[in-house]
């Protein structure tokens, strides 16, 4: 079972997050690292599933959000032109998808959607983690979703490593959980994939591993790439 997994562009530990989290669910998982770096997107015509990693703030200038916002850090344009060919090949392929944290937020920006460049600038709460606290917060699920169907559960507590935030949903994106101020936390695309859920939160990252907001989450994704 190959999954193609686009490169953090961080760091090499959170990267693995990724890697180690999947293969808990699968020994016999293989990652393939998509990045810009290696000019790799034929190594999709190998893989059976995707998933869009977080990492940096997707420029403002695709939505046209503000230019040269004082807290948006790290815009790689490089990285962006790259996983729009990731998606587009992805969605044209019709491969079970999972998206996560900068990657939700990137399709939603791809399919036509716009960003909050700053969630605390825009009036809610804090959603970033600082000085190595995780921070942690309630959401809610919409029960028709996919989201629900995968996890069992109309709600729960998840992490939260993120300043910016959807704000208009994408064409043929449809939001299916919130957190409990508002901020957009679930989405999944309107549109016939294996799997197409997009995760505002961390599960990769997440401590708690009986939560199904983490594992059912990943063992649904997995179940369904070896079955498609």
């Amino acid at each position: 079972m190959r999954i193609a997994v686009t490169d953090t562009m961080v760091s090499k530990d959170k990267f693995n997050f990724y890697v180690d989290w999947l293969m808990k669910g699968n020994s016999a998982v293989e990652v393939v690292k998509l990045s810009y770096i290696y000019d790799n997107l034929d190594e999709l015509n190998r893989c059976q599933g995707v998933l869009l990693s977080g990492g940096n703030d997707v420029d403002p200038s695709l939505y046209n959000g503000p230019a040269n916002h004082q807290r948006i850090k790290d815009v790689d344009p490089k990285r962006d032109d790259f996983e729009r060919r990731v998606v587009d090949k992805t969605l044209e392929r019709h491969m079970p998808l999972l998206a996560i944290c900068r990657g939700m937020q990137f399709i939603n920006v791809h399919l036509g959607g716009t960003l909050f460049p700053d969630i605390e600038e825009a009036g809610y709460r804090s959603h970033r983690t600082v000085g190595g606290t995780e921070n942690h917060h309630s959401i809610a699920i919409d029960q028709s979703s996919l989201l629900y169907a995968t996890t069992g559960v109309i709600g729960g507590t998840v992490n939260s490593h993120h300043h910016q935030g959807v704000d208009v949903p994408g064409t043929g994106l449809r939001i299916t959980a919130r957190a409990d101020d508002g901020i957009v936390e679930a989405m999944e695309l309107d549109r016939e994939l294996p799997f197409g859920i997009l995760l505002q939160w961390h599960p990769e990252r997440m401590k708690d591993s009986d939560n199904p907001l983490t594992t059912e989450i990943r063992n649904k994704f997995l179940l369904t790439i070896q079955y498609s």
